[in-house]
């Protein structure tokens, strides 16, 4: 039993070939978020720590909620710090299979997404890529956010928006995962997690998998994204 409510994004169609998860953090895209104009001057930080990676074969593909336990029993680092898993498959989250993309806790500190959709960095109509919104999608949840339907951030559904409200804004300024520094800047601290069968001296960075994500439009997958799901 998980002992925070899970949310998701779910894709309606999986990848029909085998994957390799890597790490795609977005960090432009995601300060861009958490300091669009209805922050004001509150504006948020994303701060990543350096990537790390987790040799467990048996967690690149989260098939059960099971698996999602123990991989957010992972956890590196204090109650504040957020830890981001990259997977290569996600196919459970809060008792459901459905083929999602993201899981993150409703609140937590821990979210897990699949690598290949945390790379799409294809622009959208909605001012972001896939890739930004859905690892801002799920800290968003981390923060304390639930789902919201329309063209904003929380949309459970992957649209490329990322827009917040005044009251979404006022929840994450209020979640205890935001820390101020010094100079009186929020931000909030997240740990990378790249899962990988053996262990690396390299972490596979976007660049290496342009070739993955043209292979990924060529079987027609592109067409469907708007489809995708978030939870």
């Amino acid at each position: 039993m998980l002992l925070k409510k899970l949310l998701a994004l779910v894709a309606l169609l999986a990848a029909p070939y085998a994957q390799a998860a890597f790490v795609t953090l977005n960090e432009a895209g995601m300060d861009s978020i958490f300091s669009q104009a209805s922050f004001g001057t509150n504006t948020v930080d994303i701060r990543y720590g350096a990537v790390t990676q987790l040799v467990r074969p048996d967690l690149l593909a989260v098939t059960t909620d099971a698996k999602v336990d123990t991989l957010f029993g992972l956890h590196t680092g204090g109650a504040k710090v957020v830890n981001f898993y990259f997977v290569d498959t996600l196919d459970s989250c809060g008792g459901f299979n459905v083929n999602y993309i993201g899981c993150g806790e409703f609140p937590g500190n821990d979210f897990v997404v699949e690598s290949i959709w945390a790379a799409d960095n294809t622009p959208q109509a909605g001012g972001f890529t896939f890739g930004e919104q859905l690892l801002a999608h799920e800290l968003g949840h981390n923060l304390g956010l639930d789902h919201r339907n329309g063209n904003n951030l929380m949309n459970p559904f992957i649209n490329g928006f990322g827009l917040l409200n005044a009251s979404e804004v006022a929840q994450i300024l209020a979640s205890p995962l935001i820390q101020v520094d010094a100079s009186g800047q929020r931000y909030v601290q997240i740990n990378p997690i790249l899962i990988v069968a053996a262990a690396t001296h390299d972490v596979p960075e976007p660049s290496t998998i342009l070739l993955v994500l043209a292979a990924l439009a060529a079987v027609g997958l592109q067409a469907g994204k708007r489809h995708k799901r978030m939870h």
